[in-house]
């Protein structure tokens, strides 16, 4: 039989779990306990947090006290790192009262070595590569955003540094191929990539053989590779150009041949500190510039319209113009006829080409290329 005192206290404790705080409620204030003490710029007295919290605020201090122990432990059995500090362990503290020791907290901010980039990057590429799988996204999505991490430095030379970083740290952008098939042409674009990712790391000057996309003529390059990036499915190198004397793009399988200056511990030129990569691989292609920049205007018919979105720039300035039917014409600095010429064959008349005598001279050349074949 149970006893008269047991009954007792079975009916207290029954009567406590009906009127205490719903669980939601205590994970609410355990959650607010932390935001308070993670935005105080000192320690917080429990004088303090009584104030802020309800369930503490006891006829009885002494039990409010021990309702914040238990939290307290609760806290530091998940892990969040509460600790009491004394007037004694900071003198700029007149009492003594409670923090959470970020350096304990919050994760530190990883930073891979390029041979762990590497090695992941391997690891990615097979999985993403194996037939039948259904991780392709996922592995395309991890591998550009290892694309743009700025490992640890191999080397002690720096350029640019990180921001906060010491002075002689070096953070380059390590970038990866995504591998499509065992064609030679492919091959070969690997192992193309494999040489102006570590010349693009090490600061070595390329000599390549470029192929013009207007023209087929080869024509051999001094670059210095600043950076690589992946857009529409090509892989592209920016650097300095030392023939045309400015930053210019080129397309790897546009490349003929490719030679690394010697020497590979020794930089042979300095990244501009204001050079980003991803500034080149979100630029709109109407504003290239391979060639010479001029400007041009184009005239937009209704079929065309939606281009008139398109980025053509900042300086770039529209025109709309109203007489019975809709028309835009946008006028923009380019160095990027080939681009220019592809859209307005492209577009069946519906794009007119009012001003740019180089961009003229290249759809005259394409239009009777195109006669002659057809003639």
């Amino acid at each position: 039989m149970v006893s008269e005192s047991a009954a007792k206290k079975s009916t207290k404790r029954s009567k406590r779990g009906k009127k205490g705080p719903p669980r939601a409620d205590r994970s609410k204030r355990l959650l607010d306990l932390v935001m308070l003490l993670l935005r105080a710029r000192a320690p917080v007295t429990f004088r303090e947090i009584r104030t802020q919290f309800p369930s503490y605020q006891t006829v009885n201090i002494e039990a409010g006290l021990r309702a914040f122990e238990r939290d307290k432990a609760d806290l530091l059995e998940l892990g969040v790192p509460v600790r009491y500090i004394t007037p004694d362990e900071d003198s700029s503290v007149e009492d003594g009262g409670y923090v959470i020791e970020l350096k304990k907290y919050r994760l530190p901010e990883v930073h891979l070595t390029t041979d762990e980039i590497s090695a992941l990057v391997l690891a990615t590429s097979v999985a993403r590569a194996v037939p039948g799988n259904s991780h392709a996204r996922i592995c395309d999505l991890a591998l550009r955003k290892l694309a743009f991490d700025y490992p640890e430095p191999d080397t002690p030379l720096a350029w640019p540094p990180r921001h906060g970083a010491t002075e002689g740290a070096q953070h380059e952008p390590v970038l990866v191929h995504f591998p499509e098939g065992n064609s030679e042409a492919e091959r070969e674009l690997s192992d193309r990539f494999a040489m102006l990712e570590g010349a693009t790391r090490r600061r070595k000057r390329v000599t390549i053989s470029y192929r013009n996309a207007s023209n087929g003529v080869v024509q051999s390059r001094d670059v210095d590779p600043y950076g690589l990036f992946y857009r529409d499915k090509s892989w592209l190198l920016v650097g300095h150009c030392h023939l045309r004397g400015d930053t210019r793009s080129f397309r790897l399988d546009r490349i003929e041949s490719l030679t690394v200056a010697p020497k590979p511990k020794s930089p042979d030129f300095a990244r501009p500190t204001d050079f980003d990569v991803r500034s080149y691989a979100s630029r709109s292609p109407w504003t290239f510039s391979p060639r010479p920049t001029e400007m041009v205007q184009l005239e937009l018919q209704a079929e065309a319209l939606s281009a008139a979105n398109e980025d053509f720039g900042p300086e770039a300035v529209r025109e709309d113009i109203e007489d019975g039917e809709l028309r835009v014409r946008i006028r923009f600095e380019t160095g990027n006829p080939d681009f220019v010429v592809s859209r307005v064959l492209a577009s069946k008349g519906a794009m007119r080409l009012i001003e740019g005598e180089q961009c003229k001279q290249l759809l005259s050349e394409e239009l009777a290329a195109i006669e002659a074949i057809y003639a």
